[in-house]
């Protein structure tokens, strides 16, 4: 259905408008000095020029509006070029041909007209020019009008591998109520204000409102379809109150995917001043979060918009140009909403992240980020009371995890290891014996009283195998050591660290130290159990742990079910490097001494590394100030590989939510 849009300007039949060329000596000055004002929108200057005929029929600010509205709302840029004759006449009238083109919002649009110069008997050398609507718009006679209608496009919506959507077009409620059955009513209001989490000034803002009558439907709020029974809830209390049906923007799975699709809201005016030529409007709703910002290019519909005269009184007369709507691009992304939906309940609310993906495809089946916020509120727009509650949450539900980087405690080992045995600073067999739980190099120059500090004494030598069984940070502190900061660098980046993945949903880069490089020698050991300055995206961590199934091949993580499919991102590990970290992940999980063991799931062999990240550096048991993380993958039938991050928890409560993903989506 189209909508009317504002009356742009009215061209007045019979009105001359000369436009004085301020001591001007020949039409051609006069004609630049207009066109240089009407270019640089002076339509004050553009006034100062007219003849007093034209000035009898349109007074200054009659004539500065309709200007402005003209190449305000309608035009985001025109160019007017004259084509001046060799010699005039000079018979005091001279006719100057234009061409005008414009870049209107409903695309371009170019005509010719002439410009008729007119000089002034009592001033020679004064020149004045008789204006037409038609040097507007050919199309405008006497007292026409221009007036702009939308019909509006539909936005494309998002859909799961599944074919379900999440994020489409359905219908949401508006609450309102009409003023006239207030009265009598003392509660009303603030029944309305509580129901509805508004505060009283702002329904009363609403009620006086210039245009309200007592019979009008004033709008207070918009509510997702899914709250009918509190709608209901609320006209049975208020009798004044009651709610319509309008098309708006939906997210099925709310929560669950709040943080990957994101929401739409209405454009900013500053968002609005810098998409003017790509026909927005400032009724327009624009992606401000989540694949609704990322992809709004695509995901955008387009209005189709015709720009018509009008009689007077509004009869529709001719169109002057005109452009179809244009849908918005569907988008099928790779995500598995039973996967998704698993994942982020199994974090109950609890801070943390988490991706899964196919790590033979590198389809991505999950993106969680925990707590989250309802889409469908945030599309409507939070009340102030509703954005305070948000925004108080120490848990932070608008902070979009997945797509930053964290310390990734011990699942770094498994990288350093593999490093180790591409540079053959590390042999699998051989071992290392350090009693206690302590260690420092003897030559600890620099060291002062800080120690590298280990959960678990083996009591006795440990090889690769159960060093990553253990979890043990002084075996990977000497190793990061043997391979030194120039090889440890090299090796990360030959893995992606410091690299921004080219990834459908921005990612922020992973990096294995700051930008000084190691600040000292204990940094550089405990980098190697991914503690220090490293950071890890986990989109790039769940990446890199690929090429365990991929005889060391690393694949590139997609999202969009149109990219193409198990392609290798980075190639740098062996075969056989990748076959020794794999065996050993395995038995992480099936030994009893293995950190993940609790994992282990009869018939379905994972693999897995853990980690617990000390962000104070206090390396003791207390939960505060640690990052709980597992990778973990099924070493037989690899179709899913899940790294999970939960803040404020060690690895040890991690193991148990993983396994339950497994369990439910096997």
């Amino acid at each position: 259905m189209k909508r009317s849009g504002l009356l742009l300007f009215s061209a007045f039949a019979g009105m001359t408008l000369a436009l004085a060329a301020c001591s001007s000596s020949s039409p051609e000055d006069a004609a630049n000095t207009y066109i240089e004002h009407w270019k640089n929108g002076e339509y004050k200057d553009m006034y100062a020029m007219l003849t007093n005929e034209a000035k009898e029929n349109v007074d200054e600010e009659t004539f500065i509006t309709k200007h402005e509205r003209i190449f305000s709302d309608l035009i985001a840029e025109f160019s007017v070029d004259p084509s001046f004759p060799d010699d005039y006449d000079g018979e005091g009238i001279e006719s100057i041909p234009i061409s005008i083109s414009m870049e209107t919002v409903a695309g371009p649009y170019s005509f010719e007209e002439g410009m008729e110069w007119v000089q002034a008997a009592e001033e020679e050398n004064e020149w004045y020019l008789e204006w037409e609507p038609r040097l507007l718009f050919p199309q405008l006679e006497g007292d026409d009008v221009v007036r702009l209608d939308r019909t509006p496009g539909m936005r494309g919506d998002l859909y799961d591998v599944h074919g379900q959507a999440l994020a489409t077009n359905g219908e949401v409620l508006e609450m309102g109520v009409q003023p006239s059955l207030l009265e009598g009513q003392d509660d009303a209001v603030p029944i309305l204000a509580n129901e509805l989490g508004l505060t009283e000034d702002y329904i009363e803002e609403q009620l006086s409102q210039g245009w309200v009558t007592p019979e009008a439907f004033v709008p207070l709020k918009q509510l997702p379809a899914s709250e009918n029974r509190l709608a209901d809830s609320i006209t049975e209390q208020v009798t004044a109150a009651s709610y319509r049906r309008l098309n708006g923007r939906v997210y099925p799975f709310g929560e669950a995917a709040a943080h990957l699709t994101g929401y739409i809201g209405p454009i900013t005016a500053e968002e609005l001043e810098k998409r003017s030529s790509e026909g927005y409007s400032s009724s327009s709703k624009i992606g401000l979060a989540g694949l609704e910002l990322v992809l709004e290019d695509r995901l955008r519909a387009k209005d189709g918009i015709e720009i018509y005269t009008a009689s007077a009184d509004g009869e529709r007369k001719e169109t002057i140009i005109e452009s179809e709507s244009e849908d918005g691009e569907d988008i099928h992304l790779t995500i598995d909403m039973d996967v998704q939906e698993a994942i982020f309940n199994e974090f109950a609310g609890k801070s943390g992240t988490s991706v899964a993906l196919d790590p033979l495809t590198g389809e991505t089946l999950a993106l969680v980020s925990s707590p989250a916020y309802d889409p469908n509120l945030a599309a409507l727009g939070f009340s102030s009371e509703e954005r305070k509650k948000i925004e108080e949450n120490e848990e932070m539900p608008l902070l979009n995890r997945f797509s930053a980087s964290f310390s990734p405690g011990s699942t770094m080992k498994a990288l350093t290891a593999a490093f180790g045995l591409e540079a053959g600073t590390l042999v699998p067999e051989e071992t290392m014996e350090v009693s206690g739980h302590d260690w420092q190099p003897d030559d600890a120059s620099g060291w002062g009283d800080y120690h590298i500090h280990r959960v678990t004494d083996p009591g006795g030598p440990v090889d690769l195998e159960g060093a990553l069984m253990y979890s043990d940070n002084i075996y990977f502190a000497m190793e990061a050591l043997k391979l030194g900061e120039e090889k440890l660098i090299e090796h990360a980046e030959a893995v992606g660290f410091g690299e921004t993945l080219d990834y459908l949903y921005p990612l922020k880069k992973s990096q294995i130290t700051g930008e000084d490089g190691f600040r000292s020698e204990p940094e550089l050991a405990y980098s190697g159990s991914g503690q220090g300055q490293v950071l890890v995206n986990p989109v790039h961590l769940a990446t890199m742990y690929t090429a365990f199934s991929n005889e060391g091949a690393m694949i590139q993580p997609v999202l969009e079910q149109s990219e193409q499919t198990g392609v290798v991102w980075k190639d740098h590990l062996s075969p056989e490097t990748a076959a020794i970290i794999d065996d050993a992940l395995g038995k992480v999980v099936s030994e009893k001494r293995g950190t993940a063991h609790a994992m282990e799931i009869d018939g379905f062999p994972l693999a897995a590394k853990t980690g617990t990240a000390e962000l104070s550096g206090s390396q003791g048991e207390s939960n505060d100030d640690v990052l709980g993380w597992v990778v973990a993958y099924n070493q037989d039938d690899p179709e899913m590989l899940v790294a999970f991050m939960q803040e404020g928890a060690r690895s040890g409560e991690v193991v148990p939510k993983v396994k339950a993903v497994f369990e439910a989506t096997r």
